[in-house]
């Protein structure tokens, strides 16, 4: 019998950390090609997640620059953020342009999802398309937010991810999305 699409068994699973965005458990699972068990580490993030690509009538991409612990540095973004419980990708991509630029627009389109690390989680992270996005409100920070809002040109997209401005994993994959329907 063919066991490489076999999930693992998993014969125990303990938390071991919980906080407010995910939990983290130790698992010990059985190989179904070998038989034989290991401990792992997983993150159960239980919100999906939301990146927006969102595009002003002038071609500009809106995006944004926060410091981020992880890597120790502003990181040039797009707005993005959880999805909460009982919301569409759609409307979440709606909400945190609205809160992290004060942007708005209409018709968003989810153009794309990934799993943002399958080694260690298992939620989605969606790319909303929001075109005709206007600044028409004023930002509304979480508590632990402190962004600034920039226009980029779409022409100048290419520059920033190959001179490597850009180094946020899912943010990369949002921009490939967008570039994807442009081909």
């Amino acid at each position: 019998m063919d066991k490489s699409n076999t999930p693992w068994k998993i014969l125990t699973r303990s938390k071991i950390l919980h906080t407010s965005i995910f939990d983290i458990y130790e698992e010990k699972a059985v190989c179904p090609r070998n038989g034989l068990a290991g401990d792992f580490f997983v993150m159960d993030c239980p919100n999906s997640w939301v990146n927006v690509i969102a595009l002003t009538p002038d071609n500009e991409l809106v995006m944004i620059k926060q410091y981020r612990h992880g890597s120790k540095r502003f990181e040039l973004e797009v707005p993005g953020g959880l999805v909460d419980p009982g919301e569409t990708p759609e409307h979440a991509g709606l909400r945190e342009l609205q809160e992290e630029t004060g942007f708005v627009g209409g018709k968003p389109k989810i153009i794309g999802k990934v799993c943002p690390n399958p080694a260690l989680q298992g939620n989605w992270c969606y790319t909303v398309l929001i075109e005709d996005a206007v600044k028409k409100h004023n930002t509304s920070f979480d508590a632990g937010e402190d962004i600034e809002t920039f226009l980029v040109s779409v022409d100048k997209i290419d520059n920033i991810i190959n001179d490597g401005t850009i180094t946020h994993g899912i943010v990369l994959n949002a921009l490939l999305f967008y570039k994807q329907l442009l081909v």
